[in-house]
């Protein structure tokens, strides 16, 4: 099933949800929440990846890798959610967005998550949750804002990042909530049957992490780097120009589960793994990765201004026949965030690391080792509005790129909300 084939049945599971909430759903709420923002950028680093290039940001870097002046670039977006609530226990999401980027030099405007929801509450202490369609896994500590966006930083630690970008899995995902005596103490327990993740992988092993807050929305083709195996004669010349994440190419489910606990905004601890069990075939195209992972985070407050969070994850990826070029790697990111400050002003700072393994030695080595500092500073002078600034440190090495892929950036956005 190709990604469009995907849509359409995304398309018509949301349908037969609305369908079955009955005759009393024309009387639900509906909301709309959204955001516009416009960006300027400043960038001392190679050309990015979206320029099939091998820079870690998004944003287009230098043109000649001497060059004195940073580069210059810009980006407007806008990020909307319809919420229909239906009844107490029914919700359907839909969240959109459109953009200009520098690096594409085009508009592009697609859907990042839709799914239906039902949540029942079976006593005061115990609730359950149903969620069917495309969904960011509900596993990020900084994200925890509408539109999965976050109010700590504008750039994504590179865990997030490589979320974003590549593991959007089409679910029918199942949660348990239970309430303790006391009614900040709350633990989740979930699991999913996934659909559509099996290109997760090629992002990670063939460009490196970066980072970013990009979202990919369904259907979209991302760009690979210039890698000598992908032209003619090469390992991987089958391979498309590109990569489609959000993509179901073998017919086979993957799972994913997770518990949490937390003591309200206090305290929290969570643990995930997922596993797409992708073939490792080519198909039409492209290869089905096969991307095991397990991760685990935690935060903690000192007062109503201070938190401290933290979150690592590790894992394998790979993809071919063993009896032929192959790609397999093992991956680590972890990152530790500081934050201060309430819905006015709030200042950040976060330091990752990631490094990835390459275990085939095939084709070109998949090795990649770096770390990252990021500090932002976020100001609300009126309701919906946000200004913000930010920097961003990369140090790192991929032995597969001709060029230093680190690099700085330097940003200034203004967002405003409806």
């Amino acid at each position: 099933m190709r990604a469009r084939s995907l849509g359409r049945g995304l398309v018509l599971a949301l349908t037969l949800g609305m369908a079955a909430l009955g005759p009393s759903a024309g009387a639900g709420e509906i909301e709309l929440r959204g955001f516009l923002t416009g960006r300027g950028v400043l960038v001392d680093g190679p050309a990015s990846w979206l320029d099939e290039g091998f820079g870690r940001f998004t944003e287009p870097g230098r043109r000649e890798i001497d060059a004195d002046e940073l580069a210059r670039s810009g980006r407007g977006e806008m990020q909307a959610r319809v919420e229909w609530r239906p009844s107490l226990l029914w919700n359907v999401r839909v969240h959109g967005l459109g953009r200009y980027e520098s690096s594409t030099r085009a508009w592009r405007a697609g859907v990042a998550e839709a799914f239906v929801e039902f949540h029942p509450e079976l006593s005061a202490t115990t609730a359950l949750r149903f969620r069917l369609g495309t969904v960011f896994p509900s596993t990020s500590l900084e994200n925890t804002r509408p539109l999965w966006s976050s109010p700590f930083t504008l750039t994504l630690s590179a865990l997030d990042t490589w979320i974003a970008e590549e593991l959007r899995p089409t679910a029918l995902e199942a949660t348990v909530v239970r309430k303790g005596s006391s009614r900040d103490h709350e633990v989740e327990l979930g699991g999913a049957i996934l659909a559509g993740a099996d290109t997760a992988g090629a992002l990670l092993a063939w460009r490196g992490w970066t980072l970013g807050d990009r979202l990919v929305t369904i259907g979209e083709r991302v760009p690979l780097p210039p890698l000598a195996s992908f032209a003619p004669g090469g390992g991987f010349e089958r391979q498309r120009v590109g990569t489609t994440p959000i993509a179901e190419l073998d017919g086979r489910p993957g799972w994913m589960a997770r518990i949490r606990w937390s003591a309200g905004p206090r305290a929290g601890l969570q643990v995930w793994a997922f596993d797409n069990a992708g073939d490792r075939l080519l198909h039409d195209g492209e290869y089905a990765w096969r991307t095991q992972l397990v991760a685990a985070g935690a935060s903690v407050s000192a007062g109503p201004r201070f938190t401290l969070m933290a979150d690592a994850m590790l894992g394998r990826t790979g993809m071919g026949s063993l009896d032929e070029a192959h790609v397999d790697i093992d991956f680590r990111t972890a990152y530790v965030l500081a934050t201060v400050g309430g819905e006015r002003v709030r200042l950040s700072g976060r330091y990752d690391i990631f490094r990835n393994f390459d275990r085939d030695h095939t084709a070109e080595p998949d090795d990649d080792d770096g770390h990252a500092w990021t500090a932002a500073v976020l100001w609300s002078p009126a309701r919906r509005v946000r200004l913000a600034v930010e920097a961003v440190r990369v140090v790192a090495t991929r032995p597969a790129a001709p060029v230093d892929t680190g690099g700085r950036r330097f940003s200034g956005e203004l967002r405003i909300g409806f």
